[in-house]
């Protein structure tokens, strides 16, 4: 590979920075590296940049310019001859390119390809990918960096759990709760109400409990003149999202565990439940009326906006979901074997309501109402009452017979007062699909397009699945498989870590 020096090389950048809060500045990479550009004598052209944004395989969101930096790349057959127009990448330290090793192998292999060299400004040193000795030098960076991010991560990852546990809030406070901080180190102590927003959602859950419609209370605060906080009024969305959040309650979820917060809710436990209950009723309408046809487009979205997605069936073209706002699409019969499945093999939604502790992951827990602990009550007795029976021996085939009958009495009031508790604390958009020893690929079909949806909605959260997220094409052609499209998101859209796709067992 043969380059011209000096004046006549044409160098570029790609500057990163994964947190805000810490780490070498946008601004301080460019002036490092256009004094290395200036004594190396490179002409320095415009940068690529993406600011907040993670390179390790934990990132939470897709780093648009990197993204554009490949494209532009593979727009021509050398650098200097594609939209690049460069002969020179220039990164402040090989981990701003990628924590990930395929990813950044993969980039390697295309600089050479494109005769592109690697300048490290903290390295002080120009790598050439063609070279074998550069070449592992740069990839031995790479598995460094990505070791790091691993321990990072597990690091992060214990620490949340036990602050779930503890009940401890995590992000942002949401509308009508505000945060309060610790004045010596500046670290989250709790959340308290905000008293000059909190009318909002306490009014939106006393509403839909009586059972108001979604459209009249948005209708109804717009009247009132409720704005969120970019000032604006709240949408049937927006409404909905917060008429679904725990916090509100006093709760903290993590990965479908609800732990008691250390904060006072501002909304009654027993009347969040109860609007739980409302809002994943099997025959609720949706947005418009009830009239949806498909159950995916309920819990799909943009990576990009966070829209959620409808399907196309434009003519002499397969459908697909395509955001609402028109920025992806996405071939619908894939995506719908990876959630749902086949006949042959249960999808992920489906796969994760055949758990054998489905009823356990899904139970509304703490419940005051009188109704389930008198059921609750009863039930432990049946339960002991039965294994008692279960252990005791007749000496002769009578008491043997009069054993076998009571026994099997005892199952079915065990069977009854099971399934009362279900209706009673289980979500009722899967009581008609989850039923004791029912197919759930045969009950899933069978049941109405309104309770999928609800079912959809509440799996196809960040409390149990995550958030399916349909993401840019990585490049054109049919060889691209939907896991590399779809990104489940385990944390409120557009702020949220990416995950691996869920399985039965997750």
């Amino acid at each position: 590979m043969k380059h011209t020096r000096g004046r006549d090389l044409i160098a570029r950048e790609y500057r990163r920075l994964s947190d805000a809060k810490g780490g070498t500045s946008i601004q301080d990479q460019g002036e490092d590296n256009a004094a290395a550009a200036d004594e190396n004598g490179w002409q320095l052209g415009e940068p690529y940049i993406d600011e907040g944004l993670s390179a390790s395989r934990y990132a939470r969101k897709g780093r648009d310019d990197f993204e554009q930096l490949i494209a532009d790349l593979n727009s021509g057959p050398t650098g200097r001859e594609s939209r690049f127009g460069a002969d020179v990448l220039m990164l402040w330290e090989s981990s701003r390119g990628s924590r990930k090793v395929g990813e950044w192998v993969s980039f390697i292999e295309l600089c050479e390809e494109k005769q592109v060299l690697i300048w490290v400004t903290t390295h002080e040193r120009l790598y050439n990918p063609a070279n074998g000795r550069d070449r592992k030098a740069l990839i031995d960076d790479a598995n460094d960096s990505e070791y790091e991010s691993y321990k990072t991560h597990k690091r992060v990852s214990r620490t949340t759990v036990l602050e779930a546990r503890k009940g401890r809030p995590h992000g942002e406070a949401p509308y009508g709760l505000m945060p309060v901080y610790d004045p010596k180190t500046g670290k989250l102590i709790t959340w308290v109400e905000d008293p000059h927003r909190s009318i909002v959602p306490r009014e939106l859950f006393r509403l839909l409990e009586t059972g108001t419609p979604m459209s009249r209370v948005e209708a109804l605060f717009r009247k009132r003149g409720y704005t969120n906080r970019a000032g604006r009024p709240f949408t049937h969305a927006h409404l909905r999202d917060m008429a679904e959040r725990h916090s509100y309650a006093g709760l903290r979820v993590h990965k479908g565990t609800v732990h008691k917060g250390i904060w006072d809710g501002i909304v009654p436990e027993k009347r969040f439940w109860n609007v739980q209950r409302i809002l994943f009723a099997p025959g609720r309408a949706t947005y418009k009326g009830g009239g949806a046809r498909y159950e995916l487009t309920a819990g799909l979205r943009c990576s990009r906006c966070g829209n959620l997605t409808r399907v196309d069936n434009t003519e002499g073209r397969k459908p697909g979901y395509k955001c609402k706002s028109g920025c992806l699409i996405i071939q619908k019969q894939p995506v719908d074997e990876l959630l749902i499945g086949t006949p042959d093999g249960l999808g992920v939604v489906l796969a994760y309501l055949a758990r054998e502790d489905i009823y356990e992951v899904l139970r509304a827990p703490g419940s005051d109402d009188a109704e389930v602990l008198e059921v609750q009550a009863k039930l432990a007795k049946a339960r002991a009452e039965r294994d008692e029976m279960r252990a005791a021996k007749g000496s002769t085939m009578a008491e043997v017979l009069v054993l076998a009958n009571s026994l099997q009495a005892k199952e079915d009031e065990v069977a009854l007062l099971e399934q009362r508790e279900r209706e009673l604390t289980l979500p009722s958009s899967v009581l008609s699909i989850i039923q004791p020893g029912a197919d759930v690929w045969t009950s899933w079909h069978k049941a109405p397009i309104a309770a999928r949806r609800s079912a959809i909605r509440l799996l196809c959260s960040p409390q149990y699945l995550g958030i399916p997220c349909i993401l840019p094409s990585p490049r054109t052609g049919p060889s691209q498989t939907v896991l590399e499209r779809i990104q489940w998101r385990k944390s409120p859209l557009l702020a949220a870590a990416p995950q691996r796709p869920p399985t039965a067992g997750s």
